[in-house]
């Protein structure tokens, strides 16, 4: 029960309104016994002109608020770069993404150095669209992007992250930031209650 209210949930988000917030829903699959769990980007219209979509430019600032990420690694290279994802392995490796999916068009920033390998994401680190001629449109009608794909253990502590992105509309030179937090089931640690009381009661202020 806890599970399945917690991945629905949507704590805070700041910066623009057109940005509702991240979301941490189930993908699919139950690979190995373990869970897949899809980080999301939400968006509404508010801004958009007739014709105009969003377009998804980077994820940056990543930062672990409590618990543990105990993301599992199937390609390769155990690597979050998503270009070593591939349809095989879809649904049993994490891995971040700029294009809402796995494989090439997502570039990694420095702050992943020296490795872009692990079970969690380095603290402060970005991904950002490697093929800036090619737009990553933000489906019109879901209105959602998926920025990170993570899989874990059923017995895996529950997480509590944190995030900020750029986008635009299309046609436009204008970035828009955003940024917002998140929280992927899990058993809770002692103290990761009251501290999802506190950030629920924050989301619901800045509604």
């Amino acid at each position: 029960m806890l599970g399945a209210t917690l991945a629905a949930i949507t704590l805070t988000a700041a910066a623009n309104a057109t940005f509702t917030g991240f979301s941490v829903v189930r993908g699919q699959g139950n690979p190995n016994g373990n869970i897949v769990w899809e980080i999301r980007a939400n968006f509404d219209g508010t801004g958009l002109s007739a014709g105009q979509q969003w377009v998804f430019l980077n994820a940056y600032d990543w930062k672990t608020i409590a618990g543990s990420l105990e993301a599992q690694h199937s390609d390769s290279q155990s690597s979050w770069d998503a270009g070593f994802t591939n349809a095989l392995n879809n649904n049993t490796d994490s891995y971040v993404t700029a294009t809402g999916t796995f494989g090439s068009g997502t570039a990694l920033d420095p702050n992943f150095l020296p490795s872009s390998s692990g079970s969690s994401i380095p603290a402060l680190a970005g991904w950002y669209d490697a093929t800036p001629g090619t737009a990553n449109l933000i489906d019109s009608n879901a209105m959602s992007i998926k920025v990170a794909q993570i899989v874990r253990s059923p017995m895996a502590s529950l997480f509590v992250g944190s995030l900020s992105i750029t986008y635009k509309a299309s046609g436009s030179a204008v970035g828009v930031f955003g940024s917002g937090s998140f929280v992927i089931p899990g058993i809770p640690a002692p103290g990761a209650m009251a501290l999802l009381g506190v950030l629920g009661a924050a989301g619901r202020r800045r509604r």
